[in-house]
């Protein structure tokens, strides 16, 4: 047997990766917010996921950034990735990568009613790292959605477990 043929197809690990990112969002939307709200399907081709809490519905769109937004992805989604990975200013990179990222979405009309969630793989990047550059990030002034949302793994130094540094705030 292929080791290829044992990977799952891209489309199922893209949608499982996007309904946990949805469901880690709405976690920790509802912890914030007092609602309810629950995975109620995908929402078509745009925006992906939507949820429900009784009457009302919020749709989430997601999209990922990475370090080298064409080398990165490679190691995270590819079987055949190489080894060893070599970037320079990866921090910075990941910042204007997340910056691109959201503009392309600001394009898109996805309705009211919809959070737009930007994933970090941020293996490189620990929470008490990345706080100061969320200032950072650029957001175009317009755009449809009624939230949008940093999200990821970030490590955390043994510095900042006794400081109490995080890094869930809204972009």
């Amino acid at each position: 047997m292929n080791c290829a043929d044992a990977l799952p197809k891209m489309d199922s690990v893209q949608e499982h990766h996007e309904r946990r990112v949805g469901d880690q969002l709405m976690e920790w939307y509802n912890q914030r917010h007092g609602t309810s709200f629950r995975f109620d399907g995908r929402a078509g081709e745009a925006p992906d996921l939507k949820y429900r809490d009784g009457k009302h519905w919020l749709r989430v769109e997601i999209t990922s950034a990475y370090y080298d937004p064409k080398n990165d992805a490679i190691f995270k989604w590819s079987a055949d990735a190489p080894k060893k990975w070599k970037g320079k200013n990866f921090d910075q990179y990941l910042v204007d990568d997340i910056s691109s990222r959201i503009a392309a979405k600001c394009r898109n009309a996805y309705g009211r009613n919809c959070l737009l969630a930007v994933y970090v793989f941020a293996h490189m990047t620990y929470a008490d790292e990345m706080e100061p550059r969320l200032k950072d990030i650029t957001v175009p002034d317009t755009h449809c959605f009624d939230g949008i949302y940093l999200c990821g793994e970030f490590g955390v130094t043994v510095d900042s477990l006794f400081s109490g540094v995080g890094c869930d705030r809204r972009v």
